[in-house]
């Protein structure tokens, strides 16, 4: 017999005259007969029983995980299909009060934000719910019975109980809730294409439910050490034996391994060690603690391979997309692996420093407003990789596109890319695109905020809509179901300093060109750390430093001037001065709101900033009384 089932199958009598053996799956077979004494045989009913009902609660729960992602297919794709007369159906309009019920109650930010971080109240209802289903099924179906069985040839009495079961119960969820915990933290994610969810908003559940694997797994670990180590006799050479064995060693290996990644995985490790080693850590010692979780019990491989398989398609998925993208056919007539040359421009001053990247890359595949890159810059670092968003869209009638990216400077790789000076140039690796596209066809008003360097997140994206409004006679002709127009477009960017306008001026000064020809789009700008009377001396002082970059003085840079952006305020464009405050949201969401009112139609809610701002800006629009569809998306920047 296989030594690791001996622990499970040692009280049976394998060699006894005319006996069965019945299969369980996931179990050593049970020996019929059983002529080990009433007490066992009872115990090893229990036991088997108990056994059962866990396999069974296993793919239950990985059925309701199924049955939720084709209920939500479905309704999903009904929702996008539907126009005209059916979106007035009975379960469409349960739909739009499912949807008005979860941004009233659930989109505001979250309790006990010291455990759970700026997250809103529909994640940690996801996790409860999650919780709760581990809880009942952990404790539902266990024998809460005692037998005192005698041990042969002694006069010692083994104590016998259901905390085997429970042990191997919660062992068994951990096994089964592995492939689904890799699953969330894919980048190359499945659960992004069933839902439409980018993959970075799975990663709240990826950490909890990690935390909750450890759980099961010291429960798993503890139970069967009491039993072992004292609930069963003689001591202490059973449990001498019993931690001798190969599955047993697999175990505290296992055991060992998740522990070291939650450890690592805190705030204060990750501080310590750096955000890309603790990738590149928690992702070696995943494999290692699945190869030794198949090591402890193999009768469960299915759960295993399935995580391993999981890994290691995100891999391979990650590293065909790059050599695609950067794969020959570059400017110049160049073969093989190119990468992208970024020319690096410091803007701003000490206090408020970003590093802008600008190159122009030949594509194979073009990206969408909305979409980020993960740019990983390998004269620094072949191990980091961090995800930016272009701040620009792509031209569709050239094979050479523009790209610029603004990196906040702080600790790390952005500070090492502020300290090759302004002008330097790096070799850039882009592995994308990622993420939705927005704006989306069935919102009818947009209301894109911004704060600092997410401004390249929501530029893109008001820009697609005015120029989708341009092609709206052109769209409507070559699709099947008419392309919803946008009647009321606001744009809102919060900037510490005035100066801060200078990272994308000539962007900005085409929007305001463009803007002669959409008079349904409105900008504001709000500068939040300085009044319009200690912004001019502010500038006169940085000036006399040498704090502006080339890129920063206007005199030089060829781009718009401050001085224009102050002057020029329109009805449609303005720029105010908050004096060490930040704007109300509720007032930017509100008035939005209004404007969306007048005209009818959907609302579409679009921000990429501090996670501050984002939460005030869920606040916000739980607040909002109307029940029109209002689809709100934050995409964080801290």
């Amino acid at each position: 017999m296989d030594s690791s089932l001996i622990p499970r199958a040692h009280i049976q009598d394998h060699d006894g005259p005319n006996i069965t053996e019945i299969h369980h799956w996931g179990y050593p077979s049970r020996v019929v007969p059983c002529t080990s004494g009433v007490g066992t045989c009872a115990y090893l009913d229990a036991v088997y029983w108990m056994h059962d009902v866990s396999m069974m609660y296993t793919f239950i729960m990985w059925g309701v995980l199924l049955g939720l992602a084709v209920t939500w297919v479905t309704i999903r794709g009904w929702r996008m299909a539907g126009s005209g007369p059916r979106m007035q159906s009975w379960f469409d309009k349960l739909c739009d009060s499912a949807e008005y019920a979860k941004r009233r109650w659930l989109l505001p930010n979250a309790p006990a934000r010291w455990l759970f971080g700026r997250v809103s109240r529909l994640q940690v209802v996801l996790l409860a719910v999650m919780l709760g289903y581990l809880l009942i099924f952990s404790l539902v179906g266990i024998v809460y019975k005692t037998w005192i069985t005698p041990v042969k040839g002694t006069s010692l009495f083994n104590t016998r109980t259901g905390l085997g079961g429970f042990a191997d119960r919660v062992g068994a969820l951990a096994y089964a809730l592995t492939p689904f915990t890799i699953l969330l933290s894919n980048r190359e994610s499945m659960l992004s294409l069933i839902t439409g969810i980018p993959y970075q908003h799975f990663n709240f559940l990826h950490r909890w439910l990690g935390r909750v694997i450890f759980v099961q797994s010291f429960l798993h670990t503890l139970g069967w050490t009491i039993i072992e180590g004292k609930l069963y006799k003689p001591q202490p050479s059973l449990y001498a034996s019993f931690i001798a064995e190969q599955s047993i060693i697999f175990g505290v290996v296992a055991m060992f391994l998740i522990t070291l990644m939650l450890v690592l995985s805190t705030q204060t490790a990750i501080r310590l060690i750096g955000y890309e080693a603790f990738k590149i850590t928690h992702w070696i010692i995943a494999v290692l603690y699945i190869g030794a979780c198949w090591g402890h019990w193999d009768k469960l491989w299915c759960w295993m391979v399935p995580s391993l398989a999981l890994m290691v398609i995100d891999q391979v998925v990650r590293g065909s997309r790059t050599l695609y993208l950067h794969y020959g056919g570059q400017k110049g007539g160049r073969t093989g692996f190119q990468c992208a040359q970024a020319k690096i421009t410091l803007l701003g001053t000490d206090d408020d420093l970003v590093v802008r990247l600008d190159f122009d890359y030949q594509h194979r595949q073009l990206w969408e407003a909305g979409q980020h890159f993960h740019i990983c810059v390998p004269s620094l670092s072949i191990w980091q990789s961090h995800p930016y968003t272009p701040s620009s869209l792509p031209n569709p009638h050239s094979k050479v596109q523009k790209h610029k990216y603004l990196l906040r400077v702080r600790q790390g790789q952005t500070a090492q890319l502020a300290a090759l000076g302004n002008g330097a140039t790096v070799p850039c690796i882009l592995t994308g695109a990622y993420g939705r596209t927005y704006p989306s066809d069935g919102a009818q008003n947009i209301l894109c905020v911004a704060g600092g360097t997410g401004v390249t997140f929501t530029l893109p994206i008001l820009l697609a809509a005015i120029r989708q409004q341009r092609l709206l006679p052109f769209v409507l002709e070559a699709r099947n179901r008419p392309l919803l127009p946008r009647y009321a477009v606001n744009f809102v960017w919060v900037v510490r300093r005035a100066q801060d306008l200078l990272w994308l001026s000539s962007e900005l000064e085409s929007l305001r060109t463009a803007m002669k020809e959409a008079s349904n789009v409105r900008v504001k700008i709000f500068v939040s750390q300085e009044s319009e009377t200690s912004q001019a001396t502010d500038v006169e002082k940085d000036s006399e430093k040498g704090n502006f970059t080339r890129e920063t003085s206007s005199a030089s840079s060829g781009d718009v001037t401050l001085a224009s952006f102050r002057s020029q305020d329109s009805d449609g464009f303005s720029v105010a001065f908050l004096g060490n405050r930040h704007p109300a949201m509720t007032e930017i969401v509100n008035d939005f709101v209004e404007r969306s009112q007048i005209v009818g139609g959907a609302m579409e809610i679009v921000g990429s900033g501090p996670e501050a701002m984002g939460s005030d800006l869920r606040t916000a629009v739980a607040r909002v009384r109307d029940r029109e569809s209002i689809d709100v998306y934050w995409d964080s920047r801290d």
